[in-house]
Protein backbone atom coordinates (compact mmCIF):
# COMPACT_ATOMS: atom_id res chain seq x y z
CA UNK A 1 0.00 0.00 0.00
CA UNK A 2 1.44 3.43 -0.83
CA UNK A 3 2.57 5.42 2.20
CA UNK A 4 -0.16 7.88 3.12
CA UNK A 5 1.40 10.90 4.12
CA UNK A 6 -0.83 13.23 3.82
CA UNK A 7 -1.26 15.49 6.84
CA UNK A 8 -4.16 17.97 7.19
CA UNK A 9 -5.31 19.06 10.95
CA UNK A 10 -3.66 19.09 13.98
CA UNK A 11 -6.85 18.26 16.09
CA UNK A 12 -4.54 17.60 19.04
CA UNK A 13 -3.93 20.02 21.55
CA UNK A 14 -1.08 18.86 22.51
CA UNK A 15 2.26 17.40 20.79
CA UNK A 16 4.21 15.27 22.81
CA UNK A 17 7.06 17.21 23.05
CA UNK A 18 5.09 20.90 23.38
CA UNK A 19 2.74 19.30 26.13
CA UNK A 20 5.32 17.99 28.10
CA UNK A 21 7.32 21.55 28.02
CA UNK A 22 4.16 22.86 28.54
CA UNK A 23 3.53 20.90 31.63
CA UNK A 24 6.65 21.57 32.58
CA UNK A 25 7.15 25.26 32.44
CA UNK A 26 2.94 25.88 34.04
CA UNK A 27 3.07 23.30 36.67
CA UNK A 28 6.45 21.77 38.14
CA UNK A 29 4.04 19.38 40.07
CA UNK A 30 3.29 17.18 37.35
CA UNK A 31 6.73 17.26 35.84
CA UNK A 32 7.96 13.64 34.34
CA UNK A 33 4.31 12.42 34.58
CA UNK A 34 3.53 11.89 31.16
CA UNK A 35 4.26 9.05 29.30
CA UNK A 36 4.24 9.25 25.39
CA UNK A 37 1.53 7.81 24.02
CA UNK A 38 2.24 7.59 20.00
CA UNK A 39 5.13 9.58 18.13
CA UNK A 40 1.75 10.82 16.24
CA UNK A 41 0.17 13.65 16.61
CA UNK A 42 -3.87 13.21 16.60
CA UNK A 43 -3.81 16.04 13.16
CA UNK A 44 -1.56 13.62 11.78
CA UNK A 45 -3.11 10.43 13.12
CA UNK A 46 -6.82 11.94 11.20
CA UNK A 47 -5.11 13.27 8.93
CA UNK A 48 -3.84 9.84 7.78
CA UNK A 49 -7.31 8.39 8.21
CA UNK A 50 -8.89 11.12 6.10
CA UNK A 51 -6.30 10.32 3.36
CA UNK A 52 -6.86 6.57 4.12
CA UNK A 53 -11.07 7.05 3.97
CA UNK A 54 -10.65 9.07 0.70
CA UNK A 55 -8.22 6.79 -0.50
CA UNK A 56 -10.83 3.33 0.14
CA UNK A 57 -13.79 5.62 -1.60
CA UNK A 58 -11.66 5.89 -4.03
CA UNK A 59 -10.73 1.92 -4.35
CA UNK A 60 -14.88 1.32 -3.58
CA UNK A 61 -15.35 3.92 -6.86
CA UNK A 62 -12.65 1.71 -8.98
CA UNK A 63 -14.63 -1.55 -7.89
CA UNK A 64 -17.63 -0.57 -8.33
CA UNK A 65 -16.62 0.53 -11.91
CA UNK A 66 -15.05 -2.54 -12.17
CA UNK A 67 -17.73 -4.45 -11.28
CA UNK A 68 -19.48 -2.93 -14.23
CA UNK A 69 -16.70 -3.59 -16.87
CA UNK A 70 -16.79 -7.27 -15.57
CA UNK A 71 -20.71 -7.26 -16.18
CA UNK A 72 -20.03 -5.90 -19.22
CA UNK A 73 -17.70 -8.18 -20.33
CA UNK A 74 -19.68 -11.66 -18.92
CA UNK A 75 -22.41 -10.28 -20.75
CA UNK A 76 -20.01 -10.20 -24.09
CA UNK A 77 -18.86 -13.31 -23.67
CA UNK A 78 -22.58 -14.12 -23.07
CA UNK A 79 -23.08 -13.15 -26.58
CA UNK A 80 -20.08 -14.84 -27.60
CA UNK A 81 -20.94 -18.42 -26.39
CA UNK A 82 -24.24 -17.70 -28.26
CA UNK A 83 -22.92 -17.22 -31.16
CA UNK A 84 -19.94 -19.71 -31.07
CA UNK A 85 -23.30 -21.91 -30.28
CA UNK A 86 -24.58 -21.24 -33.93
CA UNK A 87 -21.56 -20.89 -35.67
CA UNK A 88 -20.82 -24.42 -34.27
CA UNK A 89 -24.20 -25.50 -34.94
CA UNK A 90 -23.26 -24.30 -38.93
CA UNK A 91 -20.27 -26.15 -38.55
CA UNK A 92 -21.83 -29.36 -37.81
CA UNK A 93 -24.35 -29.24 -40.73
CA UNK A 94 -21.47 -28.41 -43.36
CA UNK A 95 -19.52 -31.54 -41.58
CA UNK A 96 -23.09 -32.95 -42.68
CA UNK A 97 -23.31 -31.99 -46.00
CA UNK A 98 -19.56 -32.80 -46.94
CA UNK A 99 -20.11 -35.95 -45.76
CA UNK A 100 -23.08 -36.24 -48.16
CA UNK A 101 -21.34 -34.54 -50.91
CA UNK A 102 -17.90 -36.91 -50.55
CA UNK A 103 -20.30 -39.94 -50.23
CA UNK A 104 -22.07 -38.99 -53.49
CA UNK A 105 -18.74 -38.34 -55.17
CA UNK A 106 -17.92 -41.61 -54.01
CA UNK A 107 -20.89 -43.68 -55.23
CA UNK A 108 -20.60 -41.66 -58.98
CA UNK A 109 -16.73 -43.09 -58.46
CA UNK A 110 -17.98 -46.17 -58.44
CA UNK A 111 -20.71 -46.10 -60.47
CA UNK A 112 -17.98 -44.62 -63.23
CA UNK A 113 -15.75 -47.27 -62.24
CA UNK A 114 -18.24 -50.36 -63.05
CA UNK A 115 -19.28 -48.31 -66.38
CA UNK A 116 -15.68 -48.12 -67.41
CA UNK A 117 -15.71 -52.38 -66.67
CA UNK A 118 -18.63 -52.68 -68.25
CA UNK A 119 -17.48 -51.19 -71.49
CA UNK A 120 -14.65 -53.11 -70.88
CA UNK A 121 -16.00 -56.35 -70.98
CA UNK A 122 -18.38 -55.10 -73.89
CA UNK A 123 -15.59 -53.79 -75.87
CA UNK A 124 -14.12 -57.07 -75.09
CA UNK A 125 -17.09 -58.65 -76.22
CA UNK A 126 -17.34 -56.93 -79.63
CA UNK A 127 -13.92 -58.07 -80.77
CA UNK A 128 -14.21 -61.49 -79.84
CA UNK A 129 -17.86 -61.08 -82.15
CA UNK A 130 -15.48 -59.28 -84.52
CA UNK A 131 -12.75 -61.95 -84.94
CA UNK A 132 -16.00 -64.43 -85.35
CA UNK A 133 -17.29 -62.59 -88.16
CA UNK A 134 -13.64 -61.91 -89.77
CA UNK A 135 -12.84 -65.16 -89.14
CA UNK A 136 -16.25 -66.09 -91.24
CA UNK A 137 -15.47 -63.42 -94.19
CA UNK A 138 -12.43 -64.77 -94.51
CA UNK A 139 -13.48 -68.63 -94.82
CA UNK A 140 -16.66 -67.44 -97.10
CA UNK A 141 -14.04 -66.05 -99.41
CA UNK A 142 -11.64 -69.04 -99.86
CA UNK A 143 -14.18 -71.39 -100.74
CA UNK A 144 -15.31 -68.96 -102.83
CA UNK A 145 -18.84 -68.60 -101.69
CA UNK A 146 -18.60 -64.33 -102.18
CA UNK A 147 -22.14 -64.70 -103.92
CA UNK A 148 -25.45 -66.29 -104.06
CA UNK A 149 -24.16 -68.29 -107.29
CA UNK A 150 -21.87 -69.82 -105.34
CA UNK A 151 -24.28 -70.43 -102.18
CA UNK A 152 -27.04 -72.54 -104.94
CA UNK A 153 -24.24 -74.66 -106.34
CA UNK A 154 -24.45 -78.08 -105.22
CA UNK A 155 -28.00 -77.61 -103.67
CA UNK A 156 -29.67 -80.94 -104.09
CA UNK A 157 -33.18 -79.42 -104.73
CA UNK A 158 -35.26 -76.13 -104.55
CA UNK A 159 -35.91 -76.42 -100.99
CA UNK A 160 -32.28 -76.76 -100.27
CA UNK A 161 -31.60 -73.73 -102.39
CA UNK A 162 -34.30 -71.87 -100.69
CA UNK A 163 -32.37 -72.70 -97.28
CA UNK A 164 -28.81 -71.99 -97.92
CA UNK A 165 -30.06 -68.20 -99.20
CA UNK A 166 -32.15 -67.67 -95.80
CA UNK A 167 -29.25 -69.43 -93.62
CA UNK A 168 -26.73 -66.59 -95.29
CA UNK A 169 -29.10 -63.66 -95.54
CA UNK A 170 -29.84 -64.62 -91.68
CA UNK A 171 -26.02 -65.51 -90.65
CA UNK A 172 -25.60 -61.50 -91.74
CA UNK A 173 -28.80 -60.16 -90.64
CA UNK A 174 -27.62 -61.79 -87.22
CA UNK A 175 -24.30 -60.41 -87.54
CA UNK A 176 -25.71 -56.85 -88.35
CA UNK A 177 -28.11 -56.93 -85.55
CA UNK A 178 -25.40 -57.56 -82.94
CA UNK A 179 -23.28 -55.28 -84.28
CA UNK A 180 -25.83 -52.36 -84.20
CA UNK A 181 -26.86 -53.93 -80.34
CA UNK A 182 -23.48 -53.96 -79.93
CA UNK A 183 -22.38 -50.65 -81.02
CA UNK A 184 -25.52 -48.88 -79.28
CA UNK A 185 -24.80 -50.29 -76.04
CA UNK A 186 -21.25 -48.83 -75.86
CA UNK A 187 -23.16 -45.42 -77.13
CA UNK A 188 -25.61 -45.60 -74.28
CA UNK A 189 -22.40 -46.57 -71.51
CA UNK A 190 -19.98 -43.78 -73.06
CA UNK A 191 -23.25 -41.51 -72.49
CA UNK A 192 -23.78 -43.00 -69.10
CA UNK A 193 -20.11 -42.47 -68.41
CA UNK A 194 -20.29 -39.00 -69.89
CA UNK A 195 -23.13 -38.31 -67.67
CA UNK A 196 -21.64 -39.68 -64.38
CA UNK A 197 -18.04 -38.27 -64.86
CA UNK A 198 -20.42 -34.38 -65.52
CA UNK A 199 -22.20 -35.41 -61.97
CA UNK A 200 -19.02 -36.39 -60.36
CA UNK A 201 -17.52 -32.98 -61.51
CA UNK A 202 -20.67 -31.09 -60.39
CA UNK A 203 -20.23 -32.99 -57.07
CA UNK A 204 -16.33 -32.26 -56.99
CA UNK A 205 -17.18 -28.33 -57.57
CA UNK A 206 -19.99 -28.91 -54.46
CA UNK A 207 -16.95 -30.35 -52.03
CA UNK A 208 -15.24 -27.72 -53.29
CA UNK A 209 -17.08 -24.58 -52.31
CA UNK A 210 -18.40 -26.31 -49.16
CA UNK A 211 -14.47 -27.02 -47.86
CA UNK A 212 -13.98 -23.18 -48.55
CA UNK A 213 -17.18 -22.25 -46.88
CA UNK A 214 -16.06 -24.85 -44.16
CA UNK A 215 -12.87 -22.61 -44.07
CA UNK A 216 -14.35 -19.28 -43.79
CA UNK A 217 -16.73 -20.93 -40.74
CA UNK A 218 -13.39 -22.66 -38.86
CA UNK A 219 -11.44 -19.19 -39.46
CA UNK A 220 -14.53 -17.57 -37.69
CA UNK A 221 -14.68 -20.18 -35.54
CA UNK A 222 -10.94 -19.60 -34.16
CA UNK A 223 -11.59 -15.95 -34.44
CA UNK A 224 -14.70 -15.87 -31.70
CA UNK A 225 -12.53 -18.39 -30.13
CA UNK A 226 -9.94 -15.67 -29.88
CA UNK A 227 -12.54 -13.23 -28.68
CA UNK A 228 -13.21 -15.65 -25.93
CA UNK A 229 -10.15 -16.18 -25.13
CA UNK A 230 -9.46 -12.44 -24.35
CA UNK A 231 -12.70 -11.76 -22.79
CA UNK A 232 -11.55 -14.79 -20.15
CA UNK A 233 -8.33 -12.83 -19.84
CA UNK A 234 -9.68 -9.97 -19.12
CA UNK A 235 -12.75 -11.10 -16.82
CA UNK A 236 -9.44 -12.94 -15.21
CA UNK A 237 -8.17 -9.82 -15.12
CA UNK A 238 -10.62 -7.61 -13.81
CA UNK A 239 -11.12 -10.23 -11.28
CA UNK A 240 -7.35 -10.35 -9.86
CA UNK A 241 -7.69 -6.30 -9.88
CA UNK A 242 -10.64 -6.46 -7.59
CA UNK A 243 -9.30 -8.70 -4.94
CA UNK A 244 -6.35 -6.47 -5.14
CA UNK A 245 -8.31 -3.43 -4.38
CA UNK A 246 -10.19 -5.37 -1.52
CA UNK A 247 -7.37 -6.41 -0.16
CA UNK A 248 -6.01 -2.71 -0.22
CA UNK A 249 -9.43 -1.74 1.40
CA UNK A 250 -9.29 -4.00 3.88
CA UNK A 251 -5.95 -3.03 4.61
CA UNK A 252 -6.32 0.42 4.44
CA UNK A 253 -9.57 -0.32 6.98
CA UNK A 254 -7.24 -2.05 9.37
CA UNK A 255 -4.80 0.81 9.22
CA UNK A 256 -7.86 3.15 9.92
CA UNK A 257 -8.72 1.08 12.93
CA UNK A 258 -5.17 1.57 14.02
CA UNK A 259 -5.29 4.98 13.83
CA UNK A 260 -8.47 5.54 15.22
CA UNK A 261 -6.75 3.04 18.14
CA UNK A 262 -3.92 5.40 18.43
CA UNK A 263 -6.37 8.66 18.75
CA UNK A 264 -7.98 7.34 21.44
CA UNK A 265 -5.08 6.97 23.40
CA UNK A 266 -3.88 10.32 22.19
CA UNK A 267 -7.30 11.42 23.38
CA UNK A 268 -7.17 10.06 26.79
CA UNK A 269 -3.42 11.66 27.34
CA UNK A 270 -5.45 14.73 26.67
CA UNK A 271 -7.91 13.93 29.06
CA UNK A 272 -5.67 13.05 31.81
CA UNK A 273 -3.54 16.01 30.84
CA UNK A 274 -5.77 18.15 31.80
CA UNK A 275 -7.35 16.66 35.06
CA UNK A 276 -3.54 16.75 36.11
CA UNK A 277 -3.51 20.41 35.08
CA UNK A 278 -6.36 20.99 36.84
CA UNK A 279 -5.11 19.22 40.22
CA UNK A 280 -2.27 21.26 39.84
CA UNK A 281 -4.11 24.50 39.67
CA UNK A 282 -6.16 23.56 42.70
CA UNK A 283 -3.20 22.64 44.30
CA UNK A 284 -1.23 25.83 43.20
CA UNK A 285 -4.30 27.45 44.55
CA UNK A 286 -4.19 25.35 47.98
CA UNK A 287 -0.74 26.24 48.75
CA UNK A 288 -1.19 30.11 47.68
CA UNK A 289 -3.74 30.41 50.28
CA UNK A 290 -1.89 28.58 52.91
CA UNK A 291 1.22 30.79 52.45
CA UNK A 292 -1.74 34.07 52.63
CA UNK A 293 -2.89 32.45 55.83
CA UNK A 294 0.38 32.07 56.95
CA UNK A 295 1.46 35.06 56.11
CA UNK A 296 -1.63 36.92 57.79
CA UNK A 297 -1.04 34.61 61.01
CA UNK A 298 2.50 36.10 60.94
CA UNK A 299 1.69 39.28 60.60
CA UNK A 300 -0.82 39.31 63.60
CA UNK A 301 1.12 37.52 65.68
CA UNK A 302 3.85 40.52 64.70
CA UNK A 303 1.24 43.18 65.53
CA UNK A 304 0.01 41.19 68.33
CA UNK A 305 3.37 41.51 69.82
CA UNK A 306 4.00 45.47 69.49
CA UNK A 307 0.65 46.04 70.73
CA UNK A 308 -0.88 47.39 67.83
CA UNK A 309 -4.46 46.47 67.29
CA UNK A 310 -4.78 47.45 63.73
CA UNK A 311 -3.97 44.89 61.20
CA UNK A 312 -3.79 44.80 57.89
CA UNK A 313 -3.41 41.60 55.71
CA UNK A 314 -0.72 40.92 53.55
CA UNK A 315 -1.90 40.21 50.17
CA UNK A 316 0.27 38.77 47.75
CA UNK A 317 -0.11 38.84 43.95
CA UNK A 318 -0.14 35.76 41.96
CA UNK A 319 2.31 34.17 39.51
CA UNK A 320 1.51 35.12 35.84
CA UNK A 321 1.80 31.61 34.63
CA UNK A 322 -1.01 30.84 36.69
CA UNK A 323 -5.03 31.36 35.10
CA UNK A 324 -7.13 33.44 36.74
CA UNK A 325 -10.55 31.44 36.87
CA UNK A 326 -13.30 33.27 34.78
CA UNK A 327 -17.09 33.29 34.45
CA UNK A 328 -16.85 35.22 30.96
CA UNK A 329 -17.65 33.67 28.06
CA UNK A 330 -15.30 32.78 25.08
CA UNK A 331 -15.17 35.86 22.54
CA UNK A 332 -14.50 35.93 18.73
CA UNK A 333 -10.86 35.09 17.74
CA UNK A 334 -10.69 36.70 14.61
CA UNK A 335 -11.95 40.62 15.49
CA UNK A 336 -13.06 42.28 11.87
CA UNK A 337 -13.27 38.95 9.76
CA UNK A 338 -16.65 37.31 10.29
CA UNK A 339 -16.51 34.62 7.26
CA UNK A 340 -16.71 30.94 8.12
CA UNK A 341 -15.31 29.25 4.81
CA UNK A 342 -15.68 26.46 6.26
CA UNK A 343 -17.63 24.59 9.63
CA UNK A 344 -17.48 22.09 12.09
CA UNK A 345 -18.13 18.52 10.87
CA UNK A 346 -17.97 16.05 7.99
CA UNK A 347 -15.84 16.87 5.47
CA UNK A 348 -13.41 14.98 2.99
CA UNK A 349 -14.25 11.47 4.77
CA UNK A 350 -13.39 12.86 8.32
CA UNK A 351 -14.33 15.03 10.98
CA UNK A 352 -13.63 18.85 10.91
CA UNK A 353 -12.92 19.83 14.30
CA UNK A 354 -12.98 23.44 13.88
CA UNK A 355 -14.36 25.99 11.89
CA UNK A 356 -12.39 28.27 9.43
CA UNK A 357 -12.43 31.99 9.27
CA UNK A 358 -11.52 33.11 5.91
CA UNK A 359 -12.32 36.68 4.84
CA UNK A 360 -11.20 39.34 1.96
CA UNK A 361 -7.74 41.09 3.52
CA UNK A 362 -7.64 38.45 6.19
CA UNK A 363 -3.90 37.66 6.23
CA UNK A 364 -1.78 39.41 8.73
CA UNK A 365 -5.19 39.88 10.66
CA UNK A 366 -4.85 39.99 14.63
CA UNK A 367 -5.59 36.55 15.90
CA UNK A 368 -6.53 36.44 19.97
CA UNK A 369 -7.30 34.92 22.71
CA UNK A 370 -10.70 33.68 23.09
CA UNK A 371 -10.55 33.51 26.78
CA UNK A 372 -8.11 33.72 29.19
CA UNK A 373 -5.92 31.03 30.34
CA UNK A 374 -2.21 29.61 29.94
CA UNK A 375 0.03 28.82 26.40
CA UNK A 376 0.43 24.77 26.43
CA UNK A 377 1.67 24.55 22.71
CA UNK A 378 3.45 26.83 20.02
CA UNK A 379 5.04 25.92 17.35
CA UNK A 380 6.33 29.09 15.04
CA UNK A 381 8.79 27.29 12.60
CA UNK A 382 6.71 27.44 9.72
CA UNK A 383 7.98 30.03 6.97
CA UNK A 384 5.61 28.60 3.98
CA UNK A 385 2.97 31.37 4.53
CA UNK A 386 0.89 31.29 1.00
CA UNK A 387 -1.62 28.95 -0.16
CA UNK A 388 -0.68 25.09 -1.08
CA UNK A 389 -2.49 22.02 -2.44
CA UNK A 390 -0.49 20.13 0.07
CA UNK A 391 1.20 19.93 3.57
CA UNK A 392 4.30 21.64 3.99
CA UNK A 393 4.83 19.35 6.49
CA UNK A 394 4.77 22.22 9.40
CA UNK A 395 3.29 21.77 12.22
CA UNK A 396 1.66 18.34 11.43
CA UNK A 397 -0.48 20.29 8.54
CA UNK A 398 -1.05 22.96 10.98
CA UNK A 399 2.10 25.14 10.54
CA UNK A 400 2.44 27.89 13.30
CA UNK A 401 0.18 27.70 15.29
CA UNK A 402 -1.24 28.35 19.13
CA UNK A 403 -2.57 25.91 22.08
CA UNK A 404 -4.23 27.86 25.13
CA UNK A 405 -5.68 25.78 28.24
CA UNK A 406 -8.37 27.59 29.53
CA UNK A 407 -8.32 26.44 33.87
CA UNK A 408 -7.57 22.85 32.84
CA UNK A 409 -11.88 22.20 31.46
CA UNK A 410 -11.17 23.76 28.02
CA UNK A 411 -8.33 24.79 25.67
CA UNK A 412 -8.48 26.08 22.01
CA UNK A 413 -6.35 26.23 19.33
CA UNK A 414 -5.41 28.92 16.51
CA UNK A 415 -3.87 27.50 13.21
CA UNK A 416 -2.16 28.30 10.29
CA UNK A 417 -0.85 31.62 11.75
CA UNK A 418 1.77 33.61 9.56
CA UNK A 419 3.71 33.93 13.46
CA UNK A 420 2.83 33.22 16.96
CA UNK A 421 2.88 36.18 19.44
CA UNK A 422 3.15 34.27 22.69
CA UNK A 423 5.35 31.70 24.41
CA UNK A 424 4.49 28.51 26.52
CA UNK A 425 3.59 29.17 29.71
CA UNK A 426 2.58 32.67 29.21
CA UNK A 427 -0.78 33.64 30.75
CA UNK A 428 -3.04 36.08 28.80
CA UNK A 429 -5.70 37.82 28.91
CA UNK A 430 -9.39 37.25 26.96
CA UNK A 431 -8.72 39.31 23.78
CA UNK A 432 -4.80 39.75 23.74
CA UNK A 433 -3.63 39.45 20.66
CA UNK A 434 -1.29 35.83 20.59
CA UNK A 435 -0.32 36.01 16.61
CA UNK A 436 -1.32 37.08 13.16
CA UNK A 437 -3.52 35.12 10.62
CA UNK A 438 -1.66 33.69 7.90
CA UNK A 439 -1.65 30.81 5.38
CA UNK A 440 1.34 28.25 6.73
CA UNK A 441 1.28 24.42 7.19
CA UNK A 442 -1.70 22.72 4.82
CA UNK A 443 -3.40 25.83 3.81
CA UNK A 444 -5.08 26.73 0.47
CA UNK A 445 -5.41 30.38 1.56
CA UNK A 446 -4.92 32.50 4.05
CA UNK A 447 -7.73 31.82 7.29
CA UNK A 448 -7.94 31.18 11.24
CA UNK A 449 -8.53 27.32 12.03
CA UNK A 450 -9.95 27.44 15.41
CA UNK A 451 -10.75 24.82 17.44
CA UNK A 452 -12.80 24.52 20.83
CA UNK A 453 -12.35 21.06 23.06
CA UNK A 454 -13.81 20.33 26.43
CA UNK A 455 -11.99 17.69 28.62
CA UNK A 456 -10.20 17.07 25.36
CA UNK A 457 -13.13 16.27 23.21
CA UNK A 458 -13.78 18.57 20.13
CA UNK A 459 -16.77 20.77 19.98
CA UNK A 460 -18.50 23.11 17.38
CA UNK A 461 -16.66 26.55 18.29
CA UNK A 462 -19.56 28.10 17.34
CA UNK A 463 -21.40 26.82 20.24
CA UNK A 464 -19.33 29.18 22.02
CA UNK A 465 -18.15 31.76 19.83
CA UNK A 466 -20.27 33.73 17.18
CA UNK A 467 -19.21 36.47 14.71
Amino acid sequence: MEKLNIFKKVISFVTCSALSIAAVAAYPAIKGSRNNASAKTIAEIQEERKANTAKIEELQSQINSLEGDKENEQAYQSTLYEQIGYIQDNIDLLNKELESINSDIETAQDNIADLDQAIVDQQEEIDENVELFKKRLCAMYVTGNDNLATVMVGTSSFYDMLSRVEMVNRIASYDEELITDILTEIDSMEQSKKDLESEKLTLEMRLEDQKKRKEEKDAEMASLNDKMSQTQDEINRIAMEQQTLELDKAELQDYIDQLDAEEAEIQAEIARQAAAAQAAYEAEQARLAQERAAAEAAAAQQAAQQGDTSYTPVVTSEPAYVPAPSASGFSWPAPGFCYISSGYGYRWGTTHRGIDVGDAGIMGGRCCAAKAGTVIAVNNSCSHNYAKNSSCGCGGGYGNYVIISHDGTYSTLYGHLSSAAVSVGQYVEQGQVIGYIGSTGWSTGAHLHFEVRVNGVANDPLGYVSP
